[in-house]
């Protein structure tokens, strides 16, 4: 009786050590290292690209600004990212005048931007 061994896959790993490597590192971007390494990442915790709101602690506000002229997932994103820094997000939108000064002209009025931006969570 022949034996059909799977030793293919274990020759390209050792032959091609980079795809390996890249399948662990697109498994640690996409967060997937704590249930697929099991719980590694614990005991790199306090190296938190964002730590956790302080309790019994001061105040932090964090402050963001931008233009947010046709708003899109990178601005949505960014904004979740800073309002996880601190216990409140303090949004500055860049005036018309500034945008057209620095950039090209504006799509949105600064009161359509005001309100894009105000109704988000």
């Amino acid at each position: 009786m022949d034996y059909d061994s799977n030793s293919w896959i274990w020759e390209g790993v050792y032959n091609h050590p980079w795809v390996l490597g890249g399948l662990m590192v697109t498994a640690a971007l996409l967060g997937l290292s704590t249930s697929y390494f099991g719980g590694m990442t614990n005991s790199w915790s306090h190296l938190e690209i964002f730590p956790k709101k302080r309790s019994g602690k001061r105040h932090v506000r964090v402050y963001m600004d931008g233009c947010f002229d046709l708003m899109h997932y990178g601005h949505a994103n960014a904004l979740r990212q800073a309002k996880v820094l601190g216990d409140e997000l303090v949004v500055g939108l860049v005036s018309d005048e500034e945008i057209l000064a620095n950039k090209s002209p504006p799509v949105l009025s600064m009161e359509e931007r005001m309100t894009l931006v105000s109704g988000l969570k």
